[in-house]
């Protein structure tokens, strides 16, 4: 407990990161990640081949743009560091983890940044949705976008900051989670380069038997086009989160998102 006080305290974010939530979300996230560390180890060795994989196959590499970073475990950082000549971690807080991860490579940038493009419709400073990645999506020598395990995690705290906002608000957004899992999908397609996506879709409670005692759609009903790899990631052990069962994801990785979509319009 001490430590994610600290942790809260002393990390550089910005006033509306900590507003909206996200440094605290990021805070317990480091805190799991550690607990469950065993439980996430097969599941983050998934997500390292199918983004070795994306590496292989980039006929050019200047810079590597990674969405929603983290902790920086979901990536290979040491590869694409000194695959690329510039790789970019972009998430809304960077705990010190990452941050020294990052200090490491000359060639390795934060980028502190809220990829829904909810922050400021969220805190009264918009009455839309942003376009956060505009930026990157016209910039050429973007060769390779990871989407990094945040698509289903991007509604979460918009959606619950929406409930507490006034009802005309709530009601010109009834579909906020649909509208932000739709949206980057849609932005990633827009990428010029090879876009590697990696995310769960589905989250079950399980029984120490193994028993299925409920199942959540993490994507608000979003299909996805068939992945490259499917696997489960064991995200909580029981007694992590609950006494009576585990919590498993069923996890994705796309090694060229556009190829996906592509198999699938067609």
């Amino acid at each position: 407990m001490l430590a994610e006080v600290l942790s809260w305290c002393l990390t550089p974010a910005s006033l509306d990161a900590r507003r909206t939530g996200h440094l605290t979300a990021a805070v317990s996230l480091w805190s799991r990640a550690f607990r469950c560390r065993a439980d996430w180890a097969e599941h983050e060795a998934h997500c390292h081949a199918i983004v070795a994989r994306a590496i292989e196959s980039c006929e050019r590499r200047r810079t590597c743009l990674v969405l929603g970073s983290g902790l920086v475990r979901d990536v290979p950082l040491d590869r694409l560091a000194s695959a690329f000549e510039k790789v970019l971690l972009v998430d809304v807080v960077h705990l010190w983890p990452a941050r020294l991860k990052a200090r490491r490579h000359a060639n390795v940038a934060l980028v502190d940044r809220d990829v829904t493009g909810t922050t400021d419709l969220l805190l009264g400073r918009a009455t839309g949705l942003a376009d956060p990645l505009a930026r990157w999506i016209s910039d050429p020598t973007i060769d390779l976008t990871i989407s990094a395990n945040c698509l289903s995690q991007l509604a979460l705290l918009p959606v619950e900051r929406l409930e507490r906002q006034p009802g005309s608000i709530r009601r010109r957004f009834p579909d906020l989670g649909r509208r932000i899992v739709e949206g980057h999908l849609a932005a990633l397609s827009r990428f010029p380069g090879r876009v590697c996506l990696l995310t769960d879709s589905e989250g079950r409670d399980v029984d120490a038997a193994g028993v299925v005692l409920d199942r959540r759609d993490l994507l608000s009903g979003v299909p996805l086009p068939a992945a490259d790899e499917d696997w489960d990631w064991r995200l909580a052990p029981i007694g992590e989160w609950a006494d009576d069962h585990a919590i498993v994801h069923r996890a994705h990785g796309f090694v060229d998102f556009h190829a996906a979509a592509s198999r699938r319009r067609g």
